[in-house]
């Protein structure tokens, strides 16, 4: 039985990714931090029924996820990494498939294998897209996703301004990636070292290397990566969780006036 999924991108770990030739002249930058949209997320019938799936993922019930698909679920599948200009629309469905057909082919989407699944299978994919999305414990409205409510949160951020700090760091857009909690970078890759900057939550930041070796006689337990920082320097942090601009995602939606899950994102290359 398939047990976890090849696209972890609810939390992508920057170290995942390896290392990346380090920037040849980086500049400093305007620092960016995205936002949220959560409006409408507090709704009490919304987060019983968030709540209900919740459940169904810790206790491996398949059959309450699909119950709560729309008869008309769509999947979006935006490229991983870097967002595009315009969002994808959702794939088509010519055959008019209904909701659990399409949990099915959305749950095969997120592993990278080409292999027909069996059925027990494709149920713990599907308990395995819910519990990525659930993950994070966050809702808000998704471009992506025509601003439906999904979970978890999808960033906000100036497109423009992001490409920006892109382009100062000498990195590929690819190389963005969004802190998820405050985090102090060093001058190197030790604790002893002195901090340079501390950035806040939600800062986008251009990332250089993964794994980095530390050199010195500190004997330390922390993975460390670098980041080009706003001043245009180098900087040191440790044991990184940043979340990717796309993860796996779970939407919803009103069908008959009950809340149901109208759509799912799935991040593909």
């Amino acid at each position: 039985m398939i047990r976890s999924c090849t696209f972890v991108l609810a939390l992508a770990p920057l170290l995942a990714f390896g290392a990346t030739a380090a920037a040849a002249d980086p500049k400093p930058y305007q620092p960016l931090t995205v936002t949220y949209d959560a409006a409408g997320a507090n709704d009490p019938e919304l987060k019983t029924f968030i709540q209900s799936l919740q459940d169904a993922v810790d206790s491996n019930d398949v059959a309450t996820l699909k119950a709560a698909v729309a008869p008309d679920l769509k999947i979006y599948t935006p490229l991983i990494g870097f967002p595009e200009e315009k969002a994808s629309p959702a794939l088509a469905n010519p055959d008019k498939r209904p909701g659990d057909e399409r949990l099915d082919q959305a749950a095969a989407l997120t592993t990278s294998a080409d292999t027909d699944y069996s059925r027990e299978d494709l149920d713990s994919l599907i308990v395995d897209l819910f519990g990525m999305a659930l993950q994070p414990k966050t809702i808000g409205k998704s471009p992506t996703a025509e601003n439906a409510l999904c979970s978890p949160a999808e960033a906000i951020f100036d497109r423009q301004k992001a490409l920006d700090i892109a382009t100062a760091a000498d990195v590929p857009p690819g190389n963005l990636w969004i802190l998820s909690e405050q985090t102090a970078f060093h001058e190197k890759p030790t604790t002893s070292s002195p901090v340079l900057e501390t950035l806040p939550a939600g800062t986008i930041v251009p990332f250089l290397e993964g794994s980095v070796e530390d050199n010195s006689a500190e004997q330390s337990d922390e993975d460390w990566y670098s980041v080009v920082l706003p001043s245009g320097k180098v900087g040191y942090g440790a044991n990184d969780s940043s979340l990717a601009f796309q993860a796996v995602s779970v939407c919803y939606g009103k069908v008959e006036d009950h809340w149901a899950v109208t759509a799912v994102i799935v991040p593909g290359v």
